[in-house]
């Protein structure tokens, strides 16, 4: 049997390689698996250059505290305590507040772009430590580290209104309580005033000042009553001694300055010094005797009637022959004795009104007790609803200040940093990556040819 011999050209070669390889699919499917690698490197490689800025963001560890001190109300405590060990830790609350769709709107409004084009940062934590790492990437090292700061500025704007926010919402809350305080501070001080327009008693104070009164009062009246028995003592034992009594020995002043009396005394001094010359040389019998006896007698009665005229019968047979000008030492016992009885006259009639001062001040004192008890009860209750508004005033003062104790305070540790290489694409990873999913593919697609083999092998080893 003769066959015919075909001519092979090029063609005809190329396109039995061609129907060979066709009829081998997994050659096939593992060089489009191939193709399918490259155009994906290929992909990547030809997407624009990114840029990756990063930011370090820490957080207090510690709180503080201060005290504000009120004189007469007490003392207001404000503390800031550590923003860590209450249930839950603040990096987790600020790495969702910078992956919020509000956050990264306004951090791209800031930079007159959109959200989408904006991007979504990474933000991790790190362990056992209260620092944020914050990366975004952006399409040169400038916009990335322009969109850094955005992220960060739009971050500390976003504290700053929630923390002002929670001030607003707390004092409102507030507001009313701090109401009922101040009325019913104002209405304890009107009853303060009422009570003081109808009542004798307008302070503490003078109340204080009329007891100081009543224990001066009460010391001069002791002053005085010892003044009064010394004055006492005095005038009756000069009394006793001059054998006259304050009046008598007022009288027998009065007797002395006279002038009519000192000129009969006189008259009475020379007759009887002219009778006892004439008595001794004469007997009572001679008529010189006589007329100067007369003349005596004559002068004791205008003598003694001028006295009784004057001071009385009883002063008047005392002193009608007593002449203090000739016994100078006589007359200023007489004189003391007159000072130290009007002294002690004196001192009696300031005793009485200082023990009548001090029953009309213990009448009033009642009064002002009663009135001080009220007074008193009165200002107690200012004083209590004084310290109650006051305090609570102080206290909202002072959390005021506290504005970091739900939001701390965020620093920024490290700044933004300008990117110098591109974060992607990376040439080198690409095509690591390219070679170990060519390699896995290889390997998968051989062991799938050659299945039956292996499994051959496999049942084929001894137990």
């Amino acid at each position: 049997m003769n066959t015919q011999l075909q001519v092979t050209t090029p063609y005809s070669r190329f396109r039995s390689a061609i129907y060979r390889t066709l009829h081998k699919p997994y050659l096939v499917t593992c060089l489009v698996s191939y193709a399918v690698i490259l155009l994906l490197v290929f992909a990547y490689l030809q997407q624009p250059a990114k840029y990756r800025s990063d930011l370090d963001m820490v957080l207090p560890g510690t709180g503080a505290n201060s005290n504000v001190s009120l004189d007469e109300v007490g003392q207001v405590v404000s503390s800031t305590t550590a923003p860590f060990g209450k249930g839950y830790n603040p990096k987790v609350n600020y790495k969702e507040m910078l992956m919020s769709k509000n956050l990264i709107e306004n951090a791209a409004k800031s930079m007159g772009m959109t959200a989408a084009a904006f991007g979504r940062p990474k933000v991790r934590l790190t362990e056992q430590t209260s620092i944020l790492k914050i990366e975004i990437t952006g399409a040169s090292p400038r916009i990335a580290e322009n969109k850094a700061w955005a992220l960060y500025d739009a971050l500390q704007n976003q504290l700053d209104y929630l923390r002002a926010d929670e001030v607003k919402r707390r004092d409102a809350s507030i507001k009313s309580v701090l109401d009922q305080y101040r009325e019913r501070l104002n209405y304890t001080r009107n009853n303060i005033t009422d009570f003081q327009q109808r009542s004798l008693l307008i302070s503490r104070d003078q109340l204080d000042q009329q007891m100081r009164t009543l224990s001066n009062l009460k010391e001069q009246v002791a002053i005085v009553k010892a003044e009064i028995g010394r004055s006492e003592y005095y005038v009756s034992q000069l009394s006793v001694d001059l054998g006259v009594s304050p009046s008598m020995a007022g009288q027998a002043f009065v007797l002395q300055s006279d002038g009519e009396f000192r000129a009969y005394l006189s008259e009475l001094d020379n007759s009887a010094a002219q009778l006892s010359e004439y008595r001794s040389r004469w007997d009572d019998g001679h008529p010189m005797v006589k007329a100067e006896l007369a003349r005596f007698d004559q002068s004791k009665v205008a003598l003694i009637n001028r006295s009784v005229g004057l001071v009385g019968i009883n002063a008047a047979h005392a002193f009608h022959t007593t002449d203090l000008a000739n016994n100078p030492n006589r007359a200023q016992l007489f004189a003391d004795l007159i000072s130290a009885f009007a002294a002690k006259k004196g001192s009696e009639a300031k005793l009485i009104e200082l023990e009548n001062a001090v029953q009309l001040l213990n009448e009033k004192l009642k009064v002002y007790a009663r009135e001080a008890a009220e007074l008193e009860r009165l200002e107690r209750e200012f004083d209590l609803a004084k310290a109650v508004f006051t305090s609570a005033v102080a206290r909202l003062e002072a959390s005021k200040a506290d504005v970091f104790a739900s939001y701390p305070v965020i620093q920024l540790m490290s700044p933004p940093s300008l990117p110098v290489n591109s974060y992607s694409p990376k040439k080198s990873i690409a095509i690591a990556a390219a070679l170990a999913a060519m390699i896995f593919l290889s390997m998968g697609i051989l062991m799938i040819n050659k299945r039956r083999v292996i499994i051959s092998a496999l049942m084929k080893q001894p137990d």
